[in-house]
């Protein structure tokens, strides 16, 4: 009886041996090597995000450049977020699409009914989204029991359905995901809103799903994880042109609206540095980088990444014009960033659009900022820049923080510029001179408020700490006669 037990109990942990290796090996087996593009239309969630909320334990890189430039021998799953209307997948894309996918690779195209682009491209492979479809969602079992979540959805139609896999459906039992075999690869079409958007990848929705499903489509096709794989990164697009002041880059898709930015840049240019009142630092904003979008772009220092359809451009300028001078701005104030960073950067290009024509639009634009602000804080007194109660009044949730952040920094502005037009210029060359690394460790509201005294012309500490804001001129690592003449 006893060498019963023991056989037996040898017997179970070989089968749990057995499970354990076969588990290890379809997780080799299914290893992932995730190219997500940004080329046909950049957003900060398509960088990195998607592959921190579904592929983690996985490799994960991303590519800025022509597609068809990318080297996808390491690399068994592509992620198609989106395109951006104004431009189309080319031929050339198609071509290394259908290269991959014949090659074992899986690609991923997401999309809804709006998306022109993204049809255009689905149509090549029979299918397209048609129509809204209506929630709750549903997917097939072996792929999750969760719960589906989305907040909307469209409905793909097919050609030949047939030989397409449905994996979730919506209550009409339409399908809004499958996939298909194409080549020795897979394919596989998601309504957009199946998966997280937000730029800080708080919204990790159908995690389970994607887990599950994401290494099945790349399986096709094996990668090594001991041999090179990297993305296509914003130093490798193909075009570099070098501007004088600055060297411009973009991928293909950009390359019909580089012109059009490297005139209203140059144009743009002198005006932001008088409004300034120095040159930019030596290195800061020297490459000018072209991102397929209508929004959202980003200053490193030496690099500006800006949207090519901000704003209507470039069939109008004006608010190019402004964004230009953002970005701009944020290279021009370090190595000490503004306490107002935002703030401050976009009311420059406010002022920039005063200059180069546009008065009305920007006094406009000022004056709202300020409305935003005002209607928590009708005198200016009560709140600090963060929107903190420093005075009378109720404690403020984020928006109407973030109101109290922009409309009070354009209202402080607005209010020393009156008495003194040159303020800004004064106060940035004076930071200039007295912010520099080896003199402070750290540049916050003390030291602001110093250097717009000393660009008063008289103490401004009273000023601030009556309308909210607590300084003190003794906390100040810059030390000097406020009082100057």
């Amino acid at each position: 009886m006893k060498r019963e037990r023991i056989i037996s109990l040898l017997s179970c942990i070989l089968v749990l041996l057995s499970v354990q290796l076969t588990s290890a090996q379809n997780v080799k087996a299914n290893r992932v090597h995730a190219v997500t593009d940004l080329s046909h239309e950049f957003s900060f969630y398509a960088d990195h995000r998607f592959h921190q909320q579904y592929l983690k334990g996985h490799k994960g890189v991303t590519n800025w450049c022509d597609l068809y430039h990318m080297d996808f021998s390491n690399a068994n799953l592509l992620i198609l977020l989106s395109c951006d209307d104004r431009i189309d997948y080319t031929p050339e894309d198609l071509k290394v699409i259908n290269d991959f996918l014949n090659d074992g690779g899986g690609v991923v195209v997401f999309g809804s009914e709006k998306t022109r682009a993204q049809n255009t491209l689905l149509k090549k492979f029979g299918t397209q989204f048609s129509k809204p479809a209506t929630l709750p969602f549903k997917a097939e079992e072996r792929f999750s029991n969760a719960e589906i979540e989305a907040a909307n959805g469209a409905v793909l139609d097919f050609n030949e359905a047939e030989s397409w896999q449905v994996i979730v459906s919506d209550s009409e039992n339409k399908p809004v995901m499958a996939k298909t075999k194409v080549g020795a690869g897979t394919l596989l079409v998601a309504s957009r809103s199946l998966a997280g958007s937000h730029p800080s990848a708080r919204d990790s929705i159908n995690a389970e799903l994607w887990k599950t499903i994401l290494p099945e489509i790349a399986n096709g096709k094996k990668v090594n994880a001991n041999q090179p794989f990297k993305g296509c990164g914003i130093e490798n697009l193909e075009y570099t042109e070098d501007m004088g002041s600055f060297v411009l880059t973009y991928n293909d898709y950009m390359k019909p609206y580089a012109g059009a930015m490297e005139e209203v840049y140059k144009r743009t240019f002198p005006f932001i540095e008088t409004r300034m009142g120095v040159p930019l630092s030596p290195g800061m904003a020297s490459k000018i980088t072209l991102l397929a979008t209508g929004g959202g772009g980003f200053s490193s220092g030496a690099v500006i990444a800006l949207a090519v359809w901000w704003g209507g451009f470039p069939e109008r300028d004006d608010s190019m014009i402004e964004f230009l001078t953002h970005e701009s701005v944020h290279s021009w104030v370090l190595p000490f960033a503004e306490v107002w960073n935002e703030p401050i950067a976009t009311y420059v290009g406010n002022l920039v659009m005063m200059d180069m024509g546009y008065r009305e639009e920007a006094e406009k634009r000022i004056s709202k900022t300020i409305e935003r602000a005002l209607k928590y804080d009708a005198d200016m007194t009560n709140y600090d820049l963060q929107g903190n109660l420093t005075g009378e009044g109720a404690e403020l949730e984020k928006g109407a923080r973030n109101d109290i952040y922009w409309g009070k920094s354009y209202w402080i502005l607005e209010q020393l510029r009156k008495e003194n037009p040159t303020l800004l210029a004064d106060y940035f060359k004076l930071k200039r001179t007295f912010a520099k690394p080896e003199n402070i460790s750290s540049y916050g509201m003390n030291e602001t408020v110093t250097l717009l005294s000393m660009a008063m012309k008289k103490d401004m500490f009273t000023w601030f700490n009556q309308h909210g804001i607590k300084v003190n001129k003794s906390d100040s690592l810059i030390k000097e006669d406020l009082n100057q003449k």
